[in-house]
């Protein structure tokens, strides 16, 4: 009995860390993308890296806050209604595509422009989230 009571104790205590540690990561802020230092690149850089090698690129730049200067495309809304804009990669096909947090700026094709926020990878487009304006 009184081995019973012990593993019921412990099993207690277990699933309550356990929802401790899941309460905790699932109410975790994400950091800040204005606060973050960034690798400055180019967009036609950042998009000729990744395809001509798409393993190496990922290393250099994968989940990394980067801060992307190149010529305006397109703006557009996506499926979430959020801002994203594109940036020319030099390619006629794909670009740089940087989902906006926020845009407290008006910004047109044909402007140049450098945004900040976290590479997620290469999908036709070099992906670019959590993205703001720095100009």
């Amino acid at each position: 009995m009184k081995t019973l009571k012990k593993l019921f104790i412990t099993f207690v205590l277990i699933v309550s860390v356990l929802a401790g540690i899941g309460y905790y990561l699932y109410n975790k802020t994400a950091p800040d993308v204005a606060d973050l230092s960034a690798e400055p690149v180019s967009a036609v850089n950042l998009f000729k890296d990744f395809a001509t090698n798409e393993t190496k690129a990922n290393t250099s730049y994968l989940n990394k806050v980067l801060q992307v200067n190149g010529e305006v495309l397109e703006v557009k809304q996506n499926q979430n209604r959020q801002t994203q804009i594109i940036l020319n990669s030099g390619d006629p096909m794909f670009g740089i595509a940087c989902t906006m947090d926020q845009t407290n700026k008006q910004v047109k094709p044909g402007d140049h422009v450098t945004i900040k926020g976290i590479c997620t990878g290469y999908l036709n487009d070099v992906v670019i989230i959590k993205s703001l304006l720095l100009n």
